[in-house]
């Protein structure tokens, strides 16, 4: 999968199958092959020139309970939403 963080609001995204930025891992394609992987890569770095999104990278996800979560804790945090309640963070 392809992530980024979107400029607009900083919201965690991810390349959907349509080519557009989703939220939800659900929505994301999964690019089995390295170079399928490197292909959408380039093509989401054009919606990074244009300030759409920034921070792209690909992700490694594998199938949890017959549904496909992130490997990284890092990637698993930034798919499910902040880690602490909203009451409790920063001031908007």
């Amino acid at each position: 999968m392809i992530t980024a963080s979107r400029l607009t609001d900083g919201a965690v995204v991810f390349l959907g199958q349509d080519r557009t930025w989703v939220e939800r891992l659900a929505q994301a394609e999964v690019f089995s092959t390295v170079d399928a992987s490197a292909e959408a890569l380039k093509s989401a770095q054009k919606d990074e020139q244009a300030n759409v999104v920034l921070d792209i990278y690909a992700i490694d996800v594998a199938p949890k309970a017959g549904v496909l979560v992130p490997i990284k804790l890092r990637e698993a945090i930034r798919a499910q939403g902040p880690t602490v309640h909203p009451e409790h963070g920063k001031p908007r």
